[in-house]
């Protein structure tokens, strides 16, 4: 008897028991590495967001720390006045703790502490600042910027000169002061120079630092007082004024020919005339010369070398004995006060023979004046080149010198020369010309 044959599809089939459920544990697994990425993205957020909020916070700070570094160099006075108490002024620059929440008036996220150092002790004019900010970060991890900086003791209006056009011949100043003032007057430490022209001399001129314009006369001075003995009580007896400052120096060589690199004869007796002309708002001028040899001594402080009246001796310096340098000449300052709104003059300066004459024989005297072509345009046409006559000055004036000959000498031309015991380098752009008679 036969069997019916199983259908094929009513058979068993084998391992069907086995698949159920892998897609499942498929998408656990596919779930599972999608979390962990999720979990290592948000992670690496957080990071990238805490480093961000660190970045921040350090940029933060050193700005902090700059603005801070800035408003020491905003001082508006070396030396605030005494009126001024909240003016802002170099001395007044001191160590600050202090706590800072707000950056430009927008709120932080934290709270900075900044901490100030000053060192002054190396120099007057020079401090040291170390400006130290610190913080703590989002994690709470302490964090700390510095900035080490030096503020200068420079007066602040100098800034000022950055806005004017520079003189080819107006020299370099070491003070805080225009380079208009002479080298020799003294600052006063309020915003004034002084000098007193001449040992025995009992006048002395004030100048503001600034302009380097002359603004007193002061008389009735101690004629034993010099320019570096003066102080602010001393000057008690002043007229104010506006005025403008003529200087340089006559040297004397008897030679044939004249030597002007060896210029070192006694100076004779002369006097400066300076008659001003074209302009109407300037007054008389006031002149005054004094005759001058160079020495060098030992001092407390070291050796110095400096000019002495013709006359003086080793005790009126303190010491028992010097060298005398062989420099003899004649020094002459002038002012000029103004009196019109343009505060600008016009005229000439020539030398006044004390007992000696002018002229061209050998008994007499020729005056030649230095000039140097310092635009090199081929001729003598600025106020600060000294040319035979000044047009239209509105400043200082000073290395207006001359050189008295024999009168039957020329005047030297392309040679280097001495002025006021400074070498003048460039031999082809200074020269004399015979200014008198």
């Amino acid at each position: 008897m036969r069997t019916p044959c199983a259908s094929p599809l009513s058979l068993p089939r084998r391992g069907t028991h086995r698949q159920r459920g892998v897609t499942l544990i498929e998408a656990l697994l596919a779930f599972l590495v999608l979390a962990g990425g999720m979990l290592s993205m948000a992670s690496l957020q957080l990071h990238l967001q805490a480093h961000a909020d660190l970045s921040r916070q350090r940029s933060e700070a050193m700005r902090i720390a700059q603005e801070d570094i800035e408003s020491m160099r905003a001082f508006a006075f070396l030396q605030a006045p005494a009126a001024a108490s909240g003016a802002t002024s170099y001395e007044r620059i001191a160590a600050v703790t202090s706590s800072v929440e707000h950056l430009n008036g927008a709120a932080m996220n934290t709270v900075f502490q900044l901490t100030r150092e000053i060192n002054d002790s190396h120099s007057a004019r020079l401090k040291t600042a170390t400006v130290s900010v610190a913080w703590a970060a989002r994690d709470g991890s302490p964090q700390r910027a510095v900035l080490d900086s030096v503020v200068a003791g420079e007066n602040p209006g100098l800034a000022g000169a950055l806005t004017l056009a520079p003189s080819l011949l107006t020299p370099a100043s070491g003070y805080a002061r225009s380079p208009g003032i002479p080298a020799s007057a003294k600052s006063l430490g309020d915003g004034r120079s002084a000098l007193k022209p001449g040992v025995a001399g009992t006048t002395a001129w004030v100048f503001d630092n600034l302009s380097a314009q002359v603004t007193q006369r002061c008389t009735e001075l101690p004629g034993s007082l010099t320019t570096r003995q003066l102080s602010v009580s001393d000057l008690t007896q002043c007229r104010e004024l506006r005025g403008r400052w003529v200087s340089g120096t006559v040297r004397f060589s008897n030679a044939s020919p004249p030597n002007p690199e060896a210029a070192n004869d006694i100076p004779l007796d002369v006097a400066i005339s300076l008659a001003v002309t074209g302009v109407a708002d300037a007054a008389s001028p006031s002149c005054s010369t004094e005759a001058l040899k160079t020495v060098q001594y030992l001092f407390a402080d070291g050796v110095r070398r400096e000019a002495v009246p013709l006359a003086a001796v080793p005790a009126s310096v303190g010491v028992a004995e010097w060298n005398e340098l062989g420099e003899r000449y004649l020094v002459y300052q002038c002012v000029v006060p103004i009196t019109g709104t343009e505060g600008r003059w016009s005229g000439r300066s020539s030398l006044v023979p004390l007992g000696w004459t002018l002229g061209t024989a050998a008994r007499d005297r020729k005056v030649c004046r230095y000039v140097t072509d310092l635009d090199r345009s081929g001729a003598i046409d600025r106020n600060e080149e000294h040319p035979a006559a000044y047009t239209a000055v509105d400043g200082t004036l000073m290395q207006q010198n001359f050189l008295v000959i024999p009168g039957d000498q020329a005047c030297p031309t392309g040679s280097a020369v001495r002025i006021d015991t400074r070498d003048v380098a460039d031999a082809t752009q200074s020269t004399t010309v015979q200014h008198q008679p």
